[in-house]
């Protein structure tokens, strides 16, 4: 039975719940590089992640081992222990006995101990604070695929466990599952629902892939090495260096993956032994009881959470997968979580709040920072030559919500590709006459004639197919023929011929 402690957290999520952890982060951030690392690179090219910091270090040779050294640093020894290798070699052979994956020791691993139990003691705390949310989940997600256990704490460092985690390259969730890594593994994304955010959806998938991983090698370190870099990188550095051990391999493999696993590694060992490192957590948080209901209708969870008189940050905590806090029109039994105490009013109530918690807006478009309108869905059949962003200025519409409109993480387009746009500004914006004439024509100092005949000068927001079109009979073809393009990519100042 939970403490009156307990209870009384459980019952002030929303305002316990620190700000920082109730925003997306980019899982690349989790943890700042430690103090006096001496940077061998441009300032303005310094990354903030431990592991990227390993990455670059390891390329320049650079002694990382003996810029972490604790003798280094100027700490109480009586609030945070003094560890010595032998001890933490003994803890990890101990945690190995009782689990299935290895827990090797290894310089980097000793290095990520003292990162996490000693530089970084307040972000671990935080993990701590977190875990109970999401472990209970994991241990038991886990058994029923017949997973290792200590599988769990890959999501640590994956995502710090924050469901809505994105990385800088696209990966989402506690997971950080890739768009087409998940949907490989049943994981829809849609424009309002992304069941990467879905802790239940989304660590199903990950047993499933970490179980296809394992299944492929017969070795745990390989297999969570591949679940960072993939498979195909982790067969590169077997083949590269004719062995096929993680630490046998480990100078074949990405920067990032060579940090991935000692930092796995070293948070399983940091949370088994937190009391040993004086690492005490006193306000955990706890996942808030849960029921679901099941809905055909667009749902506000706004107004939801004020007929049901409860938190809405609580209302979209349970529900991450809904990524602007609505359901949209046109579901049919769509699952959505509410507090379990609040489950028998629901239904006795039912009816009446469907009816009064609908999305009022005529077709509500929203983005990540909020309201953007409302329209039509519009679809844009990419053509050659598009450029993403001329396409959202000839749309009247704004870059970052088109590429949020249609999970785009950069700005690569193909022809043929359809793309879906909201809004009231989603239809092409017609120009003036004068505005037609002006783009249909080139400028004077943008054409120039030489023994070899006629070049224009590229200017910004120049694209192949909008020089195709300020010349008559020229085409893209012709362009890229003339100039030996290999891509569509154009330099300001370029000078291309025109046949």
């Amino acid at each position: 039975m939970p403490s009156l402690k307990r209870l009384f957290l459980l019952a002030t999520t929303c305002l316990l719940i620190s700000p920082a952890f109730s925003q997306e982060i980019d899982s690349t951030y989790t943890v700042e590089p430690p103090e006096g690392y001496e940077f061998p690179w441009a300032p303005e090219e310094e990354i903030v992640s431990a592991s990227d910091v390993i990455q670059e270090a390891n390329l320049l040779k650079f002694d990382t081992t003996s810029a972490i050294l604790l003798e280094e640093i100027a700490y109480d020894r009586d609030y945070i222990p003094t560890v010595s290798d032998e001890e933490i070699m003994a803890r990890l052979k101990e945690m190995e006995k009782k689990g299935e994956i290895p827990m090797n020791y290894h310089a980097r691993v000793r290095l990520f101990i003292d990162f996490f139990s000693v530089r970084k003691r307040e972000f671990t705390l935080k993990i701590m604070q977190r875990k109970n949310l999401y472990f209970p989940l994991f241990e038991k997600t886990l058994a029923e695929y017949g997973m290792p256990d200590e599988l769990k704490y890959l999501s640590i460092i994956e995502s710090a466990l924050v469901p809505s985690a994105r990385s800088r390259v696209g990966a989402v969730g506690l997971w950080q599952f890739m768009p087409r890594t998940g949907r490989a593994y049943g994981l829809k994304q849609s424009y309002s629902m992304d069941d990467r955010m879905d802790p239940e959806k989304a660590t199903i998938a990950a047993c499933k892939y970490l179980k296809f991983l394992h299944d492929m090698y017969g070795d745990w370190e390989l297999a969570i090495a591949a679940y960072n870099c993939g498979p195909g990188n982790v067969n590169k550095a077997k083949r590269r260096s004719g062995k096929f051990h993680f630490w046998d391999i480990y100078e074949k493999l990405p920067r990032e993956t060579r940090s991935y696993l000692p930092q796995f590694v070293a948070m399983a060992y940091v949370l088994n032994y937190a009391d040993e490192h004086n690492l005490v957590q006193e306000q955990p948080f706890y996942a808030t009881p849960s029921q679901e209901i099941f809905v055909s209708q667009s749902v506000d969870f706004g107004k939801l959470a004020q007929k049901l008189n409860i938190c809405e940050e609580d209302l979209a905590q349970l529900n991450p997968r809904f990524r602007y806090k609505y359901v949209p029109s046109g579901v049919k039994d769509c699952p959505v979580k509410i507090p379990a105490a609040r489950f028998d009013y629901f239904m006795a109530n039912k009816q009446d709040i469907l009816d009064s918690v609908k999305v009022t807006s005529k077709k509500p478009t929203y983005y990540a920072g909020g309201k953007v309108g409302s329209g039509e869905k519009v679809y844009y059949t990419v053509r050659r030559g598009d450029v993403l962003g001329s396409i959202a200025q000839r749309h009247g519409v704004k870059l970052s919500n088109l590429r949020s409109w249609n999970n785009l993480y950069t700005n690569t387009i193909y022809p043929g590709q359809k793309l879906v746009m909201y809004g009231a500004g989603a239809a092409p914006a017609k120009p003036s006459t004068q505005a037609v004439a002006k783009n249909t024509q080139p400028s004077a100092n943008q054409v120039q004639y030489t023994a070899n005949g006629k070049v224009h000068v590229v200017r910004e927001g120049d694209t192949l197919w909008g020089i195709s079109k300020k010349y008559n009979g020229v085409t893209v073809d012709k362009i890229r023929k003339a100039n030996n393009l290999k891509t569509d990519k154009l330099k300001i100042g370029q000078k291309l011929k025109l046949g």
